[in-house]
């Protein structure tokens, strides 16, 4: 590559090249016996969630948002738990960093001292204009600081950490986050996701090399991911992100996802990475606890699995958040959903930090305490007693049952005892 010219960019989560070349030198690389497969890295237009009505600020607030109450996650935070010590990662469209209901959690910033470090807390993946998107971004390319060109990123990312002093929107507002954009205006591909991801294991500064300044010890403890690559627009082969995601879980980072909006047919959940079984899939509930029309189904019949899916359910439909220029919209989808695991997480380490770095049992404590759900829809096989179910996974989280399942008695008693404010302030670090 070097001898020919070519631009290229290696990578270590996975035995991987990006090339950017002609058709002699794919040829010449299909030719070598030491190249195993070439994939067209095809950019793809993540079917992103809309606002259902414009962006509002003049709308009046209400102390705790429906879907946050739902979860019993107020009741999580009366025992002392909001998410401080925990560290939530998103992958997006980018973040608005700024907004006043996420500014104060973004681990880049610091209140005392009135100012912000990006490096190692905020990873720019789009180094190029996608060709289908207007010109020229927003943001720019491979930015120093976070930036959302799109919305949807800052609306997740709302949902995780979200607090002001008039509007409880998130479900843990005592954890930390960091960010990384993978999508240019709503385009993504599969190196744009898999960048991201080896930038969370290994975190390293604006324009530093990810083999030599990553450090792990920056890494979050669990990932949204609110976005599909599908099989006709970007990934090819449906296993062409699942190494990928099998190192991000290994490294002991739990990587939750939506489980797509194709519903209501059974099989529906059908993309990378919602389809894996390493991928802590999410559907999406309205506020009876009745699925989404739109939420995707299993069993996962695109990779001839029949694997279950989703995992688990959560609030996704009509959930009002953060929004760019310091705005709330409404919006619906199973990207909604996603990030109220995403923040359950956080609570759960909170309560009890030695699960850090466990994902099999931070996953264990979140199905088991969820609000089970029934359904006759048949999907895989399933009858009206399935539990877990192909519909609902294990069911709707419950924040609080998901915490009291893990604190040791005595600690959970002590906990009881300390009184705590609810009266959060936009700068709040939760020390």
């Amino acid at each position: 590559l070097d001898a020919r010219g070519a631009t290229y960019r290696p990578y270590w989560i996975h035995n991987m090249i990006w090339v950017s070349g002609d058709r002699e030198l794919v040829r010449i690389m299909a030719s070598r016996p030491d190249v195993f497969h070439i994939y067209a890295n095809e950019r793809q237009r993540a079917e992103l969630p809309q606002p259902d009505v414009p962006p509002v600020g003049s709308r009046a607030l209400k102390p705790v948002e429906w879907n946050i109450a739902l979860t019993n996650a107020p009741d999580v935070w009366a025992k002392g738990y909001y998410g401080q010590g925990a560290v939530i990662g998103g992958q997006d469209t980018g973040y608005e960093w700024q907004h006043p209901a996420i500014m104060a959690q973004y681990r880049g910033w610091d209140s005392q001292n009135a100012k912000a470090n990006h490096d190692y807390n905020w990873h720019d993946a789009i180094h190029a204009e996608d060709p289908n998107s207007p010109t020229p971004n927003p943001c720019g390319l491979s930015t120093a600081a976070p930036c959302d060109d799109q919305g949807h990123g800052t609306h997740t990312m709302g949902t995780m950490v979200g607090e002001t002093p008039d509007s409880r929107i998130g479900m843990a507002p005592g954890a930390k986050w960091i960010g990384c954009r993978n999508m240019e205006s709503g385009w993504g591909s599969p190196i744009t996701y898999a960048e991201c991801y080896e930038w969370f294991i290994a975190p390293y500064p604006h324009d530093g090399d990810s083999f030599t300044d990553g450090d792990p010890s920056r890494a979050p403890d669990v990932i949204n991911n609110s976005w599909s690559c599908p099989l006709s627009e970007g990934c090819i082969s449906l296993d062409i992100l699942q190494d990928i995601v099998e190192a991000v879980t290994a490294a002991g980072i739990v990587t939750v996802h939506s489980a797509g909006n194709s519903g209501s047919n059974c099989g529906s959940v059908t993309t990378p990475s919602a389809i894996y079984d390493a991928s802590f899939t999410v559907g999406a509930t309205d506020g009876d606890d009745n699925i989404a029309y739109f939420s995707s189904r299993g069993p996962v019949t695109a990779d001839g699995s029949g694997r279950r899916k989703p995992d688990i359910v959560a609030p996704g439909v009509w959930v009002r958040s953060s929004y760019p220029d310091d705005t709330y919209a409404f919006l619906s989808g199973t990207s909604m959903a996603a990030p109220h695991v995403a923040g359950l997480v956080a609570l759960l380490i909170s309560a009890k930090p030695a699960l850090a770095g466990q994902v099999d049992a931070i996953e264990n404590a979140i199905t088991q305490s969820a609000q089970p759900l029934l359904t006759t829809q048949g999907c895989g096989g399933d009858t009206p007693t399935s539990l877990p179910n192909n519909v609902y996974g294990w069911g709707r989280i419950d924040a609080l049952a998901a915490v009291l399942s893990v604190v040791d008695p005595v600690e959970y008693t002590f906990h009881s005892l300390v009184p705590v404010s609810l009266g959060l302030a936009g700068d709040w670090s939760g020390e």
